[in-house]
């Protein structure tokens, strides 16, 4: 048989109202500590569990946070990996660390629900049928983000990840690619590496992260006193570079970096006794690209955990932020202190 308020109350010498204030968590109700201790102690003796639908319609909230999942694709363009052939699941390792993620804030917050929603072409007005009291939108950098315009006057708060171009009113969480960028680059530069390439599409592709890897790789450069060099499309092109003098590439993803390293280890080049090599994202497999590939650790899982603290910030008041995470370098094999040539 269910436990009722009314037999806690009994049971802990409490009214019905100060059990039902100390179990909702009300802050605007004082009730002395050891009081409270004692309520929710009987509680937990008695099995009791609350009435969530019932508190749902007092409080006019659901207690449910939705997730726009947009399906995360390769990190780069088919046009830019040369043929190279890369499996599915390391093409989408991002998609499980965001889950992970949002498991992890859920747990941590006490969120009751995730209402994971698919993304694609759903219109915006099944995200707010009044299920949810906040929406989370995971967006896909190579798709754009048209679905956050559609959201701009939604009822709920918005909080979005992996974007730092959002309409007001929004909120954003992301990573800080171009301090990551200029993590590869400095590290490069300390192994006296002075002609650093950059392998990927960067601003020219279109795509809001790869143009802030390459601005970061800019940066990193003429801050060195150093002169960039226009970003390579293609392994060709990269061999070439090489020839001209290049001892380092900077490609602005893992799978980049894989594809680098095929038209580089097809020409003859060793990483890194003649060249080295560093990645951005350290995708699962990373280990393996290059021997073990020196790269941009990418963390997607805490994006997701900031994203649910920041969405919850914003039920309980707050202003929308953005949030830049900081990447870190992880180093391998693949770079090495510059070789005379």
């Amino acid at each position: 048989m269910k436990v009722r308020i009314k037999e806690v109350a009994v049971a802990a010498g409490v009214s019905a109202a100060t059990v039902s204030k100390v179990l909702s968590g009300r802050a605007d109700y004082p009730v002395h500590a050891r009081t409270a201790e004692r309520v929710r102690r009987v509680a937990r003796d008695l099995g009791y569990v609350p009435d969530i639908a019932a508190r749902h319609l007092r409080t006019r909230q659901t207690g449910q946070l939705g997730v726009v999942l947009e399906a995360v694709g390769p990190s780069e363009p088919d046009s830019l990996l040369g043929g190279l052939s890369v499996s599915h699941a390391v093409r989408r390792t991002f998609d499980g660390a965001i889950m992970a993620g949002l498991s992890e804030a859920a747990r941590e917050l006490d969120v009751p629900a995730l209402v994971v929603y698919p993304g694609g072409d759903l219109d915006v007005r099944s995200f707010l049928d009044g299920r949810v009291d906040g929406l989370l939108v995971s967006c896909d950098p190579l798709r754009g983000h048209g679905l956050l315009r559609g959201l701009t006057d939604a009822p709920v708060p918005i909080v979005a990840l992996w974007t730092q171009v959002a309409p007001a009113g929004i909120g954003v969480v992301d990573v800080d690619h171009a301090y990551g960028a200029g993590l590869a680059v400095r590290h490069l530069l300390e192994l006296r590496h002075r002609r650093i390439a950059f392998y990927g599409g960067g601003a020219g592709s279109g795509v809001e992260h790869f143009a802030q890897r390459e601005a970061g790789y800019r940066q990193a450069l003429e801050h060195a006193g150093l002169t960039p060099l226009p970003a390579i499309h293609d392994g060709g092109r990269l061999l070439q570079a090489v020839r001209d003098g290049v001892t380092a590439v900077f490609a602005e993803t893992d799978l980049g970096a894989a594809a680098a390293f095929h038209a580089l280890h097809g020409a003859g080049l060793r990483v890194p006794a003649d060249v080295s090599l560093v990645g951005f994202d350290d995708i699962q497999g990373a280990e393996y690209i290059a021997g073990g590939l020196t790269t941009v650790y990418h963390p997607a899982a805490e994006m997701a955990v900031a994203g649910v603290q920041s969405l919850v910030a914003r039920l309980e008041g707050e202003s929308p932020r953005t949030t830049l995470l900081p990447p870190r370098l992880i180093q391998r094999r693949s770079t090495a202190p510059v070789q005379g040539r």
